[in-house]
């Protein structure tokens, strides 16, 4: 009879001990000793704990593999929960293959930092939709809008940290191509704004650590700009904060994409 030293086992099957010692007390296997004290396994209980490592590594709970190898007999029901495993591992990877492309959505504004920062180009704007409070911006104080901006929250990076600014000036808000709006069926229970895809000054801003209390300071320079050229702006500005940089002091250092319509 081949015998299996605990530590062997463990390694192997990437369990530790004391789970090996759950497993003994839910009598999922059993344990044996030498003479000498030193405990071991057969055959048998690896046999039992391959096949829960088995479908572990379908996603099935702990308890629910404990359970299923401490007396239930019915295959019926086995079967039943694998296809629900199924169901929810197509169901993650839908998840992450969307999750994939939002980060590459997000990752193209970040390759553009070092070509933008300081330089202007003309270009056509995304269409885009803005969610905001306009007493709030981020975090409205009213519980139903707060339950809004949670999922608009919970849905990044699909959905992003914003800034607009019209004659009433500057405003905190998300945004979202309505694209990622519907696909995630996303809540417009606040005020949005829709912002067609339009001619726009293009341009990257470095904010400085007091952006949330100034978020206006990132459209000054491009609007002066703007009018250096001659252009009249035609429209909300707005931006979206593609990453923060942290000095060893705990600054902030926002960099954010603006978009300055013109015309």
């Amino acid at each position: 009879m081949t015998k299996y030293s605990v530590s062997d086992v463990a390694r192997v099957l990437g369990l530790t001990p004391s789970a090996l010692h759950y497993f003994e007390r839910e009598k999922l296997i059993s344990t044996n000793k030498e003479e000498n004290g030193r405990r071991y396994y057969v055959i048998g209980d690896v046999f039992r704990l391959l096949s829960y490592y088995k479908y572990r590594s379908m996603g099935f709970r702990f308890k629910t593999v404990v359970k299923q190898f401490g007396g239930e007999n019915d295959r019926k029901l086995i079967e039943a929960r694998v296809r629900r495993q199924k169901e929810d591992a197509l169901a993650k990877a839908a998840y992450y293959q969307n999750l994939a492309s939002f980060i590459d959505e997000h990752l193209e504004g970040i390759l553009q930092i070092d070509r933008l920062q300081g330089s202007y180009e003309f270009a056509r704007s995304p269409e885009v939709l803005l969610l905001y409070d306009p007493e709030g911006g981020w975090i409205s104080k009213d519980k139903k809008a707060q339950d809004v901006a949670e999922k608009w929250v919970s849905a990044m990076p699909a959905t992003r940290l914003s800034v607009m600014q019209d004659e009433s000036g500057p405003m905190f808000c998300y945004s979202a191509t309505p694209r990622n709006t519907e696909l995630l069926q996303l809540p417009l229970e606040l005020q949005v704004r829709h912002l067609e895809a339009t001619s726009c000054l293009h341009t990257i801003v470095a904010a400085g650590n007091d952006f949330p209390e100034n978020p206006g300071q990132v459209f000054d320079e491009p609007l002066a700009y703007a009018r250096s050229r001659g252009f009249e702006v035609n429209g909300t500005c707005w931006g979206t904060v593609l990453l923060v940089e942290v000095s060893p002091a705990s600054e902030l250092k926002p960099f954010v994409e603006v978009w300055v319509p013109i015309r």
